[in-house]
Protein backbone atom coordinates (compact mmCIF):
# COMPACT_ATOMS: atom_id res chain seq x y z
CA UNK A 1 0.00 0.00 0.00
CA UNK A 2 2.56 2.72 0.64
CA UNK A 3 4.47 1.92 -2.26
CA UNK A 4 1.09 2.76 -3.93
CA UNK A 5 1.39 5.83 -2.44
CA UNK A 6 4.62 7.04 -2.62
CA UNK A 7 4.43 6.01 -6.60
CA UNK A 8 1.49 8.46 -6.32
CA UNK A 9 3.11 11.36 -5.37
CA UNK A 10 6.58 10.58 -7.85
CA UNK A 11 3.73 10.43 -10.70
CA UNK A 12 2.38 14.05 -9.89
CA UNK A 13 4.69 16.41 -12.03
CA UNK A 14 6.27 19.44 -9.81
CA UNK A 15 5.02 22.45 -8.72
CA UNK A 16 4.89 24.92 -11.86
CA UNK A 17 5.05 21.83 -14.44
CA UNK A 18 3.38 22.60 -17.20
CA UNK A 19 -0.41 20.55 -17.93
CA UNK A 20 0.61 18.41 -20.09
CA UNK A 21 -3.08 18.14 -22.11
CA UNK A 22 -2.80 22.09 -22.48
CA UNK A 23 -1.10 22.47 -25.99
CA UNK A 24 1.47 24.62 -25.58
CA UNK A 25 0.12 27.50 -28.35
CA UNK A 26 -3.03 27.29 -26.02
CA UNK A 27 -1.01 27.77 -22.88
CA UNK A 28 0.97 30.81 -24.17
CA UNK A 29 -2.38 32.48 -25.63
CA UNK A 30 -3.76 32.41 -21.59
CA UNK A 31 -1.13 32.87 -20.16
CA UNK A 32 -0.54 36.60 -22.66
CA UNK A 33 -4.49 36.87 -21.91
CA UNK A 34 -4.40 37.11 -17.97
CA UNK A 35 -1.14 38.82 -18.10
CA UNK A 36 -3.24 41.83 -19.85
CA UNK A 37 -6.02 41.04 -17.36
CA UNK A 38 -3.94 41.62 -14.55
CA UNK A 39 -2.38 44.77 -15.95
CA UNK A 40 -5.70 46.06 -16.63
CA UNK A 41 -6.70 45.67 -13.10
CA UNK A 42 -3.49 47.48 -11.90
CA UNK A 43 -4.21 50.24 -14.23
CA UNK A 44 -7.56 50.51 -12.28
CA UNK A 45 -5.27 52.49 -9.91
CA UNK A 46 -4.44 54.75 -12.54
CA UNK A 47 -7.53 55.46 -14.03
CA UNK A 48 -10.05 55.30 -11.40
CA UNK A 49 -12.49 53.60 -13.37
CA UNK A 50 -13.94 50.74 -12.08
CA UNK A 51 -16.26 49.56 -15.00
CA UNK A 52 -12.95 47.16 -15.80
CA UNK A 53 -13.16 45.25 -11.98
CA UNK A 54 -16.96 44.49 -13.10
CA UNK A 55 -15.63 42.62 -15.86
CA UNK A 56 -12.53 41.16 -14.50
CA UNK A 57 -13.96 39.84 -10.88
CA UNK A 58 -16.32 37.39 -11.02
CA UNK A 59 -20.03 37.46 -9.15
CA UNK A 60 -18.80 34.53 -6.60
CA UNK A 61 -15.01 35.81 -6.11
CA UNK A 62 -13.79 36.01 -2.26
CA UNK A 63 -10.61 38.29 -1.37
CA UNK A 64 -8.73 37.15 1.67
CA UNK A 65 -6.66 40.50 2.31
CA UNK A 66 -3.70 40.61 4.73
CA UNK A 67 -5.57 41.24 7.36
CA UNK A 68 -7.06 38.61 7.19
CA UNK A 69 -10.81 40.53 6.12
CA UNK A 70 -12.43 38.55 3.97
CA UNK A 71 -14.61 40.53 1.11
CA UNK A 72 -17.40 39.57 -1.96
CA UNK A 73 -17.05 41.25 -5.49
CA UNK A 74 -19.51 44.52 -4.47
CA UNK A 75 -17.02 45.09 -0.93
CA UNK A 76 -14.31 44.67 -3.10
CA UNK A 77 -14.55 46.98 -5.80
CA UNK A 78 -16.56 49.39 -3.49
CA UNK A 79 -12.98 49.53 -1.16
CA UNK A 80 -11.37 50.86 -4.32
CA UNK A 81 -12.67 54.32 -4.13
CA UNK A 82 -11.03 54.60 -0.67
CA UNK A 83 -8.16 53.39 -1.71
CA UNK A 84 -8.00 56.20 -5.04
CA UNK A 85 -8.15 58.11 -1.91
CA UNK A 86 -5.39 57.29 0.31
CA UNK A 87 -2.78 56.02 -1.78
CA UNK A 88 -0.34 57.66 -3.98
CA UNK A 89 1.04 54.78 -5.86
CA UNK A 90 0.35 51.43 -6.50
CA UNK A 91 2.99 49.43 -8.64
CA UNK A 92 2.97 46.12 -9.61
CA UNK A 93 5.51 43.27 -9.93
CA UNK A 94 6.94 40.12 -10.48
CA UNK A 95 3.54 38.54 -12.21
CA UNK A 96 3.66 35.05 -13.38
CA UNK A 97 1.25 33.06 -14.71
CA UNK A 98 0.64 29.53 -14.53
CA UNK A 99 -2.05 27.68 -16.64
CA UNK A 100 -3.28 24.61 -14.65
CA UNK A 101 -6.02 23.24 -17.43
CA UNK A 102 -8.29 25.38 -19.95
CA UNK A 103 -10.06 26.74 -17.84
CA UNK A 104 -8.53 27.37 -15.02
CA UNK A 105 -4.90 29.46 -14.24
CA UNK A 106 -3.21 31.06 -11.25
CA UNK A 107 -1.26 34.19 -11.09
CA UNK A 108 1.17 35.47 -8.32
CA UNK A 109 2.60 38.63 -8.06
CA UNK A 110 3.77 41.45 -5.78
CA UNK A 111 2.49 45.16 -5.65
CA UNK A 112 3.94 47.95 -3.34
CA UNK A 113 1.71 50.52 -2.68
CA UNK A 114 2.85 54.18 -1.14
CA UNK A 115 -0.10 55.79 1.28
CA UNK A 116 0.00 59.83 0.58
CA UNK A 117 1.70 62.35 2.69
CA UNK A 118 4.12 59.20 3.88
CA UNK A 119 7.54 58.04 3.21
CA UNK A 120 8.46 54.73 1.74
CA UNK A 121 6.23 51.89 0.56
CA UNK A 122 4.45 48.58 1.75
CA UNK A 123 4.89 45.91 -0.36
CA UNK A 124 2.47 42.65 -0.97
CA UNK A 125 2.49 39.30 -1.97
CA UNK A 126 -0.69 38.18 -4.05
CA UNK A 127 -2.48 35.06 -5.79
CA UNK A 128 -5.29 35.22 -7.84
CA UNK A 129 -7.41 32.44 -8.62
CA UNK A 130 -8.36 32.62 -12.41
CA UNK A 131 -11.35 30.59 -14.54
CA UNK A 132 -12.79 30.35 -17.66
CA UNK A 133 -16.99 30.11 -17.59
CA UNK A 134 -19.14 30.16 -20.47
CA UNK A 135 -15.64 31.50 -22.59
CA UNK A 136 -14.59 34.45 -20.27
CA UNK A 137 -12.06 34.53 -18.17
CA UNK A 138 -12.64 35.64 -14.71
CA UNK A 139 -10.79 36.29 -11.03
CA UNK A 140 -12.99 34.16 -8.19
CA UNK A 141 -10.50 34.89 -5.77
CA UNK A 142 -7.56 36.79 -4.42
CA UNK A 143 -5.34 36.73 -1.53
CA UNK A 144 -2.61 38.67 -0.61
CA UNK A 145 0.23 38.92 2.40
CA UNK A 146 1.91 41.96 2.99
CA UNK A 147 5.72 41.14 3.09
CA UNK A 148 7.18 44.46 4.15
Amino acid sequence: MLQLIVAGFLAVPPAGAADGTVPEAVRLEIVRSLEAFEKEWFRVYETHDLAPLQRLIADDFVATLADGAMRDKTQHIAAYRADFEALDRVESNELQVRVHTRELAVATGSYSASLRGTPGATKYRYTDTWLKRNGTWQCVATHESRIE
